[in-house]
């Protein structure tokens, strides 16, 4: 059996290393082929969100760094492997900056599964998936988060098998063997987890709540001020401003390979007394830059402990139905609680690309009303500093186009996007040819 692991720890993490030597001992007792991507130690840029890997170059990234080989070895795999700290419920950003890049290896066409929206295969086959993360001690909360997103990647990589193993604390070297040897038989057994739940993540409406004075929108786009995360959050912002609320706008993308930026935003966030951030899904989850930036924030607020400020969060998918979002959003809350932020909640928008595309909400047509009520309803909790309502969320959970619509209007525009770069014919081209 050909088998690819991605480890996505730090060249620190021993409880990391552990894993991957027993996990590694087992493999080679069973005579599999076993390859090993160290993340950390690899060339991969962040994923550009322009989707030339479905309409300019069908299956293969613009980008000819390390992503390409590893899409390979992923597409020829009998069995992939994660390896990762349990990040806020989610994977390490290390991780994350791969997974990210898999969209090359499926298509850009939808499908309905489960009475939901997602991309179609590209492939024939595909790897089973087998996730390992450790946590320093047990989270059920965050385990919940993470077995949740281990099942939503399982639905969009398309695994005949998976399961989600988690290690806690410092387990014995025999207790760690048998663990790890309990999963590899898991996956042996073809015996798939079955469907996890997420924990409930409420908002604590709390009136001794001072009234923000400050606030910074965060935008984790790649598209910067092109982006719907930016036009969300801009609309919010000024929502916001209307009722006497200062207000910063920030560009993760331009900020984090910056020392000098990131210093002076740690310092913004330190004095806001409320943070928005405003992303969009990417794989199930927080795009890796954006990831990185709640790794490095929690890193600094751990050394240097601030009041509680209130913490929220946009986020917007390119499916028609919001539920993608929730673990994104069970993240953001889980990051919030272990941060030591106040968590306001958030906003889950589904099909945002397809109406907004970056465009300001006040020049959009009346598709947008809801929107922009939810985004006010939103504005005016967190102006008192209360959190977003429950209201809110259900308005804004309502289609803008229904699914069937922004499914053939989605198939539509991918083939007029691919007829620009001349690659209409090439949609479903499978570069990485699997191997048999």
């Amino acid at each position: 059996m050909r088998v690819v692991i991605l480890n996505g720890a730090a060249a620190d993490d021993t409880p990391g290393g552990r894993i991957e030597r027993a996990l590694l001992a087992h493999l080679a007792a069973q005579d599999h082929s076993v390859r090993t991507f160290t993340l950390r130690d690899n060339n991969i840029g962040n994923c550009a969100g322009d989707f030339f890997c479905w309409v300019r170059s069908p299956g293969q990234c613009m980008v000819a760094d390390d992503n390409r080989e590893i899409a390979a070895a992923v597409a020829n795999a009998d069995l992939l492997i994660y390896l990762t700290p349990v990040t806020f419920g989610g994977y390490s950003s290390t991780l994350k900056k791969a997974v990210d890049h898999q969209i090359q290896n499926i298509s850009p066409f939808f499908v309905t599964l489960n009475g939901e929206t997602h991309h179609a295969r590209r492939y024939a086959r595909y790897a089973d998936l087998l996730v390992i993360g450790w946590q320093p001690e047990r989270n059920p909360a965050a385990a919940a988060i993470f077995r949740h997103l281990v099942w939503r990647n399982s639905l969009n990589l398309y695994p005949r098998t998976w399961h989600c193993e988690i290690v806690s604390g410092d387990p014995s070297e025999a207790t760690l063997a048998s663990q790890i040897a309990f999963a590899l038989d898991v996956m042996a057994r073809r015996e798939s987890d079955s469907r996890p739940t997420l924990p409930a993540n409420p908002v604590r409406p709390d009136q001794d709540r001072a009234v923000p004075r400050s606030a910074l929108l965060l935008v984790g786009s790649p598209r910067t001020h092109t982006s719907t995360s930016r036009a969300l959050g801009d609309y919010l912002m000024q929502q916001l401003g209307a009722r006497g609320v200062r207000t910063e706008t920030v560009y993760l993308y331009t900020t984090l390979n910056n020392p000098h930026k990131m210093q002076h935003l740690l310092g913004q966030i330190e004095r806001a007394d409320l943070t928005v951030l405003a992303f969009p899904l990417y794989f199930d989850t927080l795009p890796a830059p954006v990831i990185l930036l709640l790794e490095r924030l929690a890193a600094h607020r751990a050394a240097h402990p601030a009041p509680g400020a209130g913490f929220a969060a946009l986020i917007n998918c390119g499916f028609p139905e919001p539920q993608h979002n929730a673990n994104a959003l069970a993240v953001c809350a889980e990051f919030a609680r272990s941060a030591g932020f106040a968590w306001l909640g958030g906003l889950a928008l589904g099909g945002g690309e397809g109406v907004v595309h970056g465009t300001p909400l006040n020049e959009l047509d009346g598709r947008a009303r809801p929107l922009k009520k939810a985004l006010d309803m939103a504005a005016e909790t967190l102006a008192q500093g209360r959190p977003i309502p429950a209201a809110a969320q259900d308005l804004i959970s309502k289609p803008l186009i229904p699914p069937w619509a922004y499914r053939l209007v989605g198939t539509l525009g991918w083939r007029r996007a691919a007829r620009r770069w001349g690659a209409q014919k090439d949609l479903k081209r499978r570069p990485y040819r699997v191997e048999v």
